[in-house]
């Protein structure tokens, strides 16, 4: 799942610097600005979900020792 939103994030970011850079008038680059903080959500869950899976094997590991 990680994977799945840390891919799409950076596939937003992308499309956010397209209609950034071809925007035509100020609604056009706030839209982009949006669209490029969307990849940025994508991006944070898709470490978020790191850090939930690390900690719960280190927890794993420890009860298993």
């Amino acid at each position: 799942m990680q994977i799945i939103f840390f891919v799409v994030g950076v596939l937003v970011y992308f499309l956010g610097f397209t209609v950034f850079v071809g925007a035509k008038s100020s609604i056009h680059e706030t839209v982009g600005l949006l669209i490029f903080l969307n990849g940025t959500l994508f991006i944070i869950g898709a470490g978020i979900i790191d850090a939930v899976n690390k900690k719960t094997k280190a927890e794993v590991a420890t009860k298993v020792s």
